[in-house]
């Protein structure tokens, strides 16, 4: 509970309403701050008044500021203050940064553009206890928007943090968060891979009960944590054979540190086109190789659909004039 000045205390106590919503003008930001804070906790103030407390979001002390803006985010005007939120995400304190993603949690299935890209900064925060609650968040809006970024937490070095991935991509759920879990099920940590299991058990894919109960995955599995010249021919064969389970190894294998593995994985994906790939695909158009970015805007090309297009787009702009050259090919083939 939020301390009042002694000042504004005794005015709450005598319910002295005018006096209040005055001292939201006070010069003091310790007093405008308290006196928020006490009409905050006032029913039925009526419209005057609730329009003066909206007005103290765009107060110029972040303390005031921030307050307000959380108690009118409880309240669910989210558009009105989407700035406010960002910055709070962005620079505000972990009490606060937890507080509003508590909140957005609990507002459950929402595509809110700004609730999501407040989500997407919380993901990346250096905190981990902001992270866990910005996948938290996530979890509950189940925005498919927001599973690429899930996603990437296959790469956390923290279970506890790929823990709460799994279970988000789970109640998002979707062919794309399925090859994620599929991912998870080679996870170094058994407590990870026991959740992908139980999630995984849950969902009607034919891959993915494949990739559960099918000992040939786990060979698969096996061979991408070999020696380079194993991996890849893995990655080729799971393109040849077209092993649909097999998808979600070829994503972590963008990854590779070797370019020959990462060049493989990528024509083998090519041969699945499937629109899941298109976030793992475009990160590889920021390859320090020219010739792996060239590869990735084929396999979007070959993937189609209107997002490989906006990230071959990106490509336009490379400093290689062989990678532009093939970007706007594509593109010209793709519209």
């Amino acid at each position: 509970m939020a301390i009042l000045t002694p000042n504004i205390g005794k005015k709450e106590k005598e319910k002295d309403i005018a006096e209040l919503v005055k001292h939201l003008d006070h010069k003091n930001p310790g007093e405008r701050y308290s006196a928020f804070v006490a009409l905050a906790r006032k029913d039925d103030l009526g419209n005057d008044i609730n329009n003066k407390m909206k007005k103290m979001v765009n107060d110029p002390d972040p303390w005031v500021k921030t307050i307000a803006s959380l108690y009118y985010a409880k309240k669910g005007d989210l558009s009105s203050i989407s700035e406010n939120l960002m910055e709070i995400i962005n620079k505000g304190s972990q009490n606060d940064k937890v507080e509003l993603l508590q909140i957005i949690a609990g507002r459950g299935t929402t595509s809110d553009e700004t609730v999501l890209q407040v989500i997407v900064a919380a993901m990346h925060d250096k905190k981990e206890t902001i992270k866990i609650q910005g996948i938290n968040a996530a979890s509950a809006t189940k925005s498919t928007h927001l599973i690429p970024y899930l996603g990437q937490f296959l790469h956390e070095k923290h279970h506890k943090i790929r823990l709460h991935a799994a279970y988000a991509l789970h109640c998002i759920g979707g062919e794309e968060s399925t090859d994620y879990l599929i991912g998870f099920l080679i996870d170094k940590n058994k407590e990870v891979q026991a959740a992908a299991r139980s999630y995984l058990e849950t969902v009607d894919y034919e891959h993915a009960k494949k990739a559960l109960h099918d000992a040939d995955f786990m060979l698969l599995a096996r061979a991408m944590d070999e020696t380079e010249p194993i991996r890849e021919k893995t990655a080729q064969k799971i393109g040849h054979e077209r092993i649909r389970e097999g998808l979600s190894l070829l994503h972590l294998a963008c990854r590779d540190k070797f370019k020959r593995v990462r060049l493989e994985a990528l024509k083998s994906i090519a041969l699945f086109k499937n629109a899941t790939s298109v976030d793992v695909v475009e990160k590889l158009l920021d390859d320090k190789y020219y010739d792996v970015r060239i590869e990735a805007i084929n396999t979007l090309e070959k993937i189609g659909g209107k997002r490989a297009l906006k990230a071959i787009k990106k490509a336009l702009d490379d400093k290689h004039k062989e990678v532009r050259d093939t970007a706007h090919e594509a593109i010209l083939k793709m519209k």
